[in-house]
């Protein structure tokens, strides 16, 4: 707090960028301490400079704590302004799950109390993951995170299907765990066209019609795996450091929040950020030109007004 008792913190939007930094770069607490007093540009971005001092660790730590009740809120805000620019597209939402592995040890036979105790054994096959479950709702095309929920690994993907919906898409797309006939009729009363790849039940194979109907509806869903991929591999979150579906769930929030800013870049491309850059820049130009104007004016006023004072003294 700028207002409280010691010595003055930082700003929330310093450290909010910090938080965003340490998401890009997929850094621990001591590591972005160290990348913000190393980094010129990483100063440059949370508008320090080179005589200032940078958050340490135990700041970033309890200023991610901090924010991670409202963490919904900000992603809900960034969302807004997105679509305020056009561009959320509503042509489709893509919706799938991945597993997340948790901080604490997996609790064997001999362990009676688990490390993570809101954690569960999920997955598929012989290679279960104990942690949790990350459920998104992706814009199509646009490929922005408009949903996003965590849960227990144990939790069933098609039981968030309905949540990472937005409602006003054109369609949902989901793979074949989502497939069923409440999830179709849902859709269809809301007027969203039902993209779930359909399931072969016991007696039932499937036709060469609706193998080809799976077949492009994994072409258009298959760019949620990209998105998987980015957050495991340049966000470094196969598993996160924190401990409790509240924190995890924070630290997800933050994840989505920091892949959506970072798409942005992707969208807009070099052209789009360099004529941003020259629009920001040419308004910080007029400004300075309105004021110099209005200064000469003013000036030109009081030379004025001093050289009748000196007239009629």
């Amino acid at each position: 707090s700028l207002g409280g008792p010691g010595k003055p913190g930082f700003p929330a939007i310093t450290l909010f960028k910090v938080l965003l930094l340490q998401q890009w770069y997929g850094l621990s607490d001591p590591q972005t301490e160290e990348a913000l007093a190393d980094r010129l540009s990483f100063r440059s971005f949370i508008g320090l400079s080179l005589d200032e001092k940078v958050p340490d660790h135990s700041t970033i730590h309890r200023f991610r704590d901090r924010i991670a009740p409202i963490i919904d809120q900000l992603f809900a805000e960034v969302n807004r302004q997105l679509d305020g620019k056009n561009l959320i597209l509503r042509k489709g939402t893509l919706v799938d799950a991945t597993l997340i592995q948790a901080a604490g040890r997996p609790p064997s036979k001999a362990t009676e109390t688990p490390s993570d105790p809101d954690a569960r054994w999920g997955g598929k096959g012989d290679d279960p993951t104990y942690g949790y479950k990350a459920h998104i709702g992706l814009d199509q095309d646009s490929e922005l995170i408009r949903q996003a929920e965590l849960t227990p690994a144990n939790v069933h993907d098609s039981q968030q299907l309905q949540a990472m919906a937005s409602g006003d898409e054109q369609a949902v797309y989901a793979d074949k765990g989502y497939f069923g006939l409440k999830y179709s009729i849902w859709l269809r009363n809301h007027g969203i066209r039902d993209g779930i790849m359909i399931k072969a039940t016991r007696g039932h194979p499937l036709t060469p019609l609706q193998k080809e109907i799976n077949r492009r509806i994994t072409q258009v869903r298959r760019s949620i795996e990209h998105v998987f991929g980015t957050m495991k591999r340049n966000f470094n979150h196969g598993y996160f450091l924190t401990r409790g579906i509240d924190k995890v769930g924070g630290e997800m929030g933050l994840t989505v929040l920091a892949y959506n800013i970072r798409r942005v870049l992707n969208i807009l491309g070099v052209d789009g950020l360099i004529a941003a850059v020259k629009l920001k820049s040419n308004k910080i130009f007029n400004d300075l030109e309105n004021k110099w104007q209005k200064l000469k004016s003013f000036f030109s006023w009081r030379l004025k007004t001093t050289y009748i004072e000196v007239i009629c003294t």
